[in-house]
């Protein structure tokens, strides 16, 4: 399996189908959807939702059948990013190349773009057709993650730890494990179970997912120490500019790629419980989390 075709032809299928998903434009209020669109339209790589279809595709599922939750799981990324960037988190400016939505637009109308996003996406998973017991555990495996016991929990304590040199290596795990890492493991585990996981699978990929979380976040502190911003698409060194204790505060540069590359072994080995042809793509974009800028 070659990745870079891989990822281009999920991340084509995705882009194909995502807006299928959206509500016609209504009358009135048309600027909220420009917003969700735009939103959606300069989105990354996909990956949340190309770990949900590779986590039902290992688990012998029919990648159709986790189509609406792959697609939920990309609305919820991006009203996190929409969110992020606010001038009340983050303030970011751009992203991705492109300005971020409450530049392109303005803050109010991006809060409420992240709103819908948010509950369109459980509207999504509410009315997919598939076995109700399914259902269930999948909206509470994403719901979890999303909300007030992981990502949403993960930006506050983020926040608070904003401009304290006291960060320790614990609380800065804690932190990242929710805000970035909560999702990530959601988006494999969400896709397991529709692919009818047995609870020892459902265990590995979790670990799998918490696992290459840890490195993605810690990958992203490298970047922002050395990245090209043309390449990212973003500014970089702005957890300096913000005081913030990062892997690489704690790692040193090479000390946290040497981290990153650990967390990724660690997570190619949970999958030796799966075929070798069967585990190929999740073992492929694992190292893929590490290769992509260093």
């Amino acid at each position: 399996m070659e990745l870079k075709q891989y990822l281009k032809e999920r991340k084509e299928f995705i882009d194909g189908i995502i807006y299928n998903f959206l509500p016609d434009k209504p009358a009135y209020g048309t600027k909220l959807y420009e917003a969700v669109e735009y939103s959606l339209t300069v989105g990354g790589k996909r990956l949340r939702p190309i770990l949900c279809l590779a986590g039902c595709e290992i688990a012998g599922g029919k990648l159709d059948d986790a189509v609406p939750v792959a697609v939920a799981l990309e609305m919820i990324h991006t009203y996190s990013l929409i969110h992020d960037d606010l001038p009340a988190m983050d303030n970011d400016e751009l992203r991705r190349g492109h300005p971020t939505t409450w530049k392109k637009f303005d803050e109010a109308t991006a809060i409420l773009a992240g709103d819908a996003l948010l509950n369109r996406a459980f509207e999504i998973l509410a009315e997919w057709d598939f076995s109700p017991e399914i259902k269930i555990e999948v909206m509470k495996e994403i719901g979890k993650a999303a909300g007030m016991r992981g990502m949403v929990l993960g930006q506050q304590c983020d926040m608070e730890a904003e401009g304290r040199s006291d960060v320790s290596l614990d609380e800065l795990k804690y932190i990242h494990k929710h805000k970035t890492g909560a999702l990530i493991t959601a988006s494999v585990v969400s896709g397991a179970v529709v692919g009818g996981a047995n609870k020892e699978s459902l265990k590995a990929l979790r670990r799998y997912g918490e696992l290459i979380g840890y490195a993605f976040q810690i990958v992203d502190d490298v970047l922002d120490v050395v990245g090209d911003e043309s390449k990212l698409g973003k500014k970089v060194g702005s957890d300096l500019e913000n005081n913030k204790v990062t892997f690489v505060t704690i790692f040193g540069v090479e000390g946290a790629k040497k981290e990153a590359v650990k967390a990724i072994d660690e997570a190619i080995e949970s999958l030796k419980l799966f075929k070798k042809e069967k585990r190929e793509p999740l073992e492929k974009i694992a190292r893929f989390i590490v290769e992509r800028e260093f």
